[in-house]
């Protein structure tokens, strides 16, 4: 199976799921609150300044809800690892606009999914809707780094160098591009030294002019 990722009016694939805290007016999908946040943490969030500090504590406070629901969560990823079908997870944000979606894709498929089931089985992807017209299978690590790129506020895409094939690149290069600024070709290490770098003040002023 796959899943995705996408807002309420974006794509959707295969089943919908709803992980916001309240679904839309005639959602007709499943609603799984599992994945959604606190209704404290939700208010605090629509009070802030939503700006970068703003983004990082809840990021870690959002973290410490999901922390407190692995017994859960485990349960439910036991699950779906028996369903053959993909599942489309929803959110109200737009694609590339902070939204805990992608702390929840981090969770289930790097630090659940690709533990127990291992790096060369893993064929979960996030597909953001908007973002490219096709799937592409990433390294969990490398995966790992995007979702929290995207958390951070840096919507980094890596795609496929042209002429590659649409998924992971038999050549083993991305190309990793920032709000439409390209970032160069990399190898594998080098993506992840740019996605590292995208997380540092430091490195980030060398990438993002």
């Amino acid at each position: 199976m796959t899943v995705y990722t996408s807002f309420y009016r974006g794509e959707i694939r295969g089943e919908p799921i709803s992980i916001s805290l309240y679904p839309p007016k005639n959602w007709k999908g499943k609603h799984l609150p599992l994945f959604a946040p606190t209704p404290e943490l939700l208010k605090w969030w629509k009070a802030s300044a939503q700006d970068t500090a703003a983004q990082s504590e809840y990021t870690r406070e959002f973290r410490k809800t999901l922390d407190s629901r692995q017994q859960l969560i485990q349960l439910w990823v036991r699950k779906q690892k028996e369903n053959p079908q993909d599942i489309t997870l929803c959110c109200f944000e737009k694609t590339g606009d902070f939204c805990h979606r992608y702390q929840v894709g981090e969770e289930i498929l790097q630090e659940l999914w690709g533990v127990e089931v291992g790096a060369d089985q893993l064929q979960l992807t996030l597909v953001q809707n908007g973002l490219t017209n096709h799937s592409t299978t990433y390294p969990p690590l490398i995966l790992s780094l995007i979702e929290k790129c995207h958390a951070l506020g840096y919507p980094v895409k890596c795609v496929p160098v042209l002429g590659c094939c649409r998924h992971r690149l038999r050549c083993g290069y991305y190309q990793v591009s920032l709000h439409g600024k390209d970032l160069g070709d990399w190898s594998e290490l080098g993506v992840l030294a740019v996605l590292s770098g995208l997380q540092q003040d430091f490195y980030r002023g060398r990438l993002v002019s």
